[in-house]
Formats: C-alpha cells, structure tokens, sequence
C-alpha cells in the first residue's frame, strides 16, 4: 500500500523522529512518504519555523496527496498541532474520498477518543505507533479484522470503539533504524540531514505533575544500548552525511554508567562531533566524571528543566529532586566546559507574578541560557486536574493550539482570581524585556518594523536605559539578518553547527 505520513508544522523545525521509525518498520512491505510540514524551509533543528497562511499548507498537501495518490493518510499530532491537523485531515477526505485517514502521535495517546471522535477520522493509534500501525496497514492491505489491531481506536456501526491497548516495545534495539530517506524535506535538501536527531531512550519514571510524557511513553524507561547508538550515528554519518546530531530523549543521563558507556564508544569508534540535548535533562543526574566524558565526546550544551526559581513552586510540582540539586548540576556542566540553558514555565499551579520573575535574578546569577514557556495544561496530568477543579481557576480556552511560547497570540489557557490573564501575559513580555530577548516577543506573520514598533510599546514603560537597549538590538538583529540573507544567498550555512540551538522541550506541543 502507499502510506502517506504527515508531522504538521509546529512552532521550531526539528525532524519527527517517530516518523522515522514508523517509516522504517513499514518500508520493507509498503510504499512510504513523510510529508514534512515542520521544514518547508529547510534548517537546523530548533530553529524557528515560519508560520505558513493555511492556504500555503492546504496547496502543499493537495499536490502531495494527488501526487503520490495514498491508500493511507496518517498524521502524527501533537497539542499545539492538533488544530491544524483537523484542516490536514479535512483536506484529504476531499482529495481522495474512501482513503483511510489515521490521527496518531503525542496528542491522540493523551486525548485520543474525543479527537478522532470530533473529526470523525477513521482510526486513532494509541500506544508506539511501530506496533499499532503496521498492524493497521497489514489489516487494511488484507481485508483482515481491525478489531483485533491492538491499540487501536475505530468506528463499528457508528459508535467509536477503543480497541485493547498495545504493548510497548520493551528491547527498543529491535527496532530497524529511523528511515527519513523519504522525507521530503531530506529530499529537498538532496538526501543529507547536516543534523541528526537522534532518540536513545523512551519512558520517564518521574512524576512532574505538569508533564504529560509519562502517560505517552510510559512510566517504564527503556533504553537503546551504547553499542546501538554509536551504530546510528555511523549510520546517519555514511547515509545523511551527518555533521552534528541532537539527542532528543527526555532521560538521557538517567542512567549513569549507560551515558558514560555511550561516551566512551563515541570517542573510541572514532564519532565525535557536535552535539546536545535539546529536551531538558534532570540535573540530580549528573555526576564531574560523567559530564566530562560527555563534553569529550562533543557535547557543547545541554538544557535542563528548572521550570520555576521560586522554591516553594519548584517543590509542589513534584520533580523529585531539591532545588539545589538543579544548581549543583549546573556547576558541574560548566565547570566540564558545558553550556547550560534552563527551561522556566510562567503561570504553574501556586506560581504569582513575584514567583515567576525569579526566574531572571536565577539565570543572570548562574550565567546560563534560558527559555521560557507560558503554562499549558495536558490531559490527564495532575496540574490540568488542578486547573479543571480548583475553585479560583477560570478556564479561558482550550489547550488544543494554544501557543506556549510567541508573540501576541501566547494567551494563557486559564488564569486564577490571585493571577490573572493580563498579569500573566504581563510577566511573560517582563521577563524577556528584562532578559533582551526581544525577538522572542515577535510575531512571525508581522514585518520587522511591526514587530520593532510592538515590542518598543512594550519596552517604553520600562524607562530610557531599556529602550537605549532596545535600540542597541535593533541594530544587532539587523546586522545578523543581513549577514544570514548574503550566506543563503551564496549557499553558506548560516548558523554553526556549536552554536546553542532553540529549545525543543515541551515539543509535545510546538
């Protein structure tokens, strides 16, 4: 059968990795493209995505779909995407009627039922796609019993069934190698992928009360051995002509002696090159000898989930880890010769606007990186059970497609009666003032002057030394702006494979 897969475009480019998987275990019997709509415009993972009209989205998907002409349409969606995928999903019923269209990923294992239940799609996969999926196909290719595809949600008789849940996939060397050979963005870019991302291992055994990935990967942690990854990375170097990669894992230094092992092989087989963590690892899980072996391997810089400066909102979101462990393992990535950035959510359950500002007095005192991210409540998560019966809570909107991190669309899902929606989008737009980071507060469908003259009303209350340093920005950003158009221009890379990409964390949305 032809099997078309599609990652919508979220809020940073970056390669879905469990496409790459899915491709790689249908491939031997199917037909495989990925339509890859996270990079239209080809980058290095992290980097921030254009925000294309739905006109541009719908004309891209129309051609593919005539094109390649799919017996399957499958859409791997996460929350933020999950607007977008209904008009993905719309668009292909009207191409290719009678077509089987399945909605998977992060968002249909967290909210599965109500989604494929609203958009009347034909099937849901709940569960690791490597197993539900392919049975799916073999299912639809054959005639055969879809009720007995694990995992699985369908319609019979006009009533949506849930199938039993599937397994998951406990020895992940088992699995082939991520195949992106087909997507069409590697394709573009003449088959070479200049960053790899690559996943080593699927689980979290922690209990963050705001985090949903627990319930999408599962509690258990299961892992890829150091000798398989080091086979990938010499994979991805002979086949994509890899140049740096990317570990996009939520616990990759969780086990210890297994880092360090993956550190060693690197360096011995010969492998080392740029690379970081993009996803956040916990800083109680560092030792000096492991982060030096890291750095020796070619790690530059890593992000770590501190979520919040205030010690009493760290302490009730449940990390399992003290506050100070988060400063001890920062010390230790930079006295190893590590740069460190440190991801924050603003509007947490208990956080106030004095809590949330914290944050900035933190990272000027420890010299590192940051991002932040406004609060967006996942299904089945201890912080939306909070949000959803707490007395002071008013629920604003739905958290399908809400932003997280943005310009002026980044409105909060909800607010409580001690901390508002205006404050909280107040103390959002005062953290980056203070910090600099004004092209953060940018609109991706506004010009640079109507992005310049937003953000300078923002700047103005502020005084005359931010908006002197507003100014001083300007003239930076425009500078850069023009030295990246003349290296596209000439086909040079624009930006360094060392330099500290954008944060992927929280991409279970974005």
């Amino acid at each position: 059968m032809r099997v078309l897969l599609v990652d919508p475009p979220g809020k940073n480019k970056g390669f879905n990795t469990g496409l790459g998987y899915l491709a790689a275990v249908l491939n031997p019997d199917h037909e495989v493209r990925v339509l890859d709509l996270n990079n239209i415009e080809v980058g290095m993972c992290g980097d921030p995505n254009p925000d294309p009209p739905l006109s541009e989205l719908e004309e891209i998907a129309r051609r593919e779909l005539r094109e390649f002409q799919p017996d399957v349409f499958g859409i791997s969606i996460k929350t933020f995407t999950a607007d977008v995928s209904r008009y993905l999903f719309r668009w292909a019923g009207e191409e290719r009627p009678g077509m089987a269209r399945v909605a998977g990923g992060p968002h249909v294992i967290l909210d599965g039922f109500r989604y494929v239940r609203d958009t009347k799609v034909e099937y849901g996969v709940q569960g690791e796609g490597e197993y539900v999926f392919p049975n799916l196909v073999k299912a639809l290719a054959t005639a055969g019993d879809v009720s007995k595809v694990t995992g699985l949600l369908r319609w019979e008789d006009g009533q949506l069934i849930q199938n039993p849940e599937s397994d998951l996939i406990e020895e992940l060397d088992t699995l082939p190698l991520p195949d992106y050979s087909q997507f069409t963005s590697v394709l573009s870019a003449g088959g070479r992928m200049r960053q790899y991302p690559i996943l080593t291992s699927r689980g979290c055994p922690f209990k963050c009360s705001y985090c949903s990935m627990p319930t999408i990967m599962g509690r258990r942690w299961r892992f890829h051995s150091p000798e398989r990854v080091v086979e990938e990375l010499r994979f991805a170097k002979e086949k994509y002509g890899a140049e740096s990669f990317t570990v996009v894992d939520d616990n990759l230094t969780l086990n210890l002696h297994r880092i360090d092992a993956i550190s060693d092989q690197i360096i011995e087989s010969g492998l080392v090159m740029p690379w970081n963590s993009m996803n956040g690892i916990r800083a109680d899980r560092l030792t000096p000898e492991s982060a030096q072996k890291m750095a020796h391997s070619g790690c530059y810089h890593v992000w770590i989930g501190i979520e919040s400066a205030d010690p009493h909102v760290f302490d009730t979101i449940n990390k399992g880890e003290e506050f100070e462990d988060v400063k001890q393992g920062i010390r230790i990535l930079k006295n190893a010769g590590i740069g460190v950035g440190g991801f924050f959510i603003v509007g947490l359950p208990n956080a106030t606007r004095e809590a949330d500002l914290k944050s900035v007095d933190f990272v000027r005192e420890l010299g590192i990186d940051a991002w932040w991210f406004q609060f967006v409540p996942y299904p089945y998560t201890p912080a939306n059970d909070w949000v959803q019966t707490d007395a002071t809570v008013t629920i604003l909107r739905p958290a399908e497609g809400a932003l997280q991190f943005g310009g002026g669309d980044i409105e909060p899902v909800f607010e409580t009666s001690s901390y508002d929606k205006t404050e909280r989008m107040r103390t959002y737009d005062d953290i980056h003032i203070k910090m600099g980071f004004y092209d953060r507060l940018f609109e991706p469908t506004r010009g640079q002057l109507a992005n310049l003259w937003r953000v300078y009303k923002k700047v103005a209350p502020h005084g005359p030394v931010q908006l002197v340093d507003l100014g001083r920005f300007a003239l930076t950003y425009n500078a850069k702006r023009t030295v990246r158009q003349l290296q596209r221009t000439f086909g040079v890379a624009a930006r360094s494979v060392a330099e500290p990409f954008q944060p992927m964390k929280a991409n279970q949305q974005s």
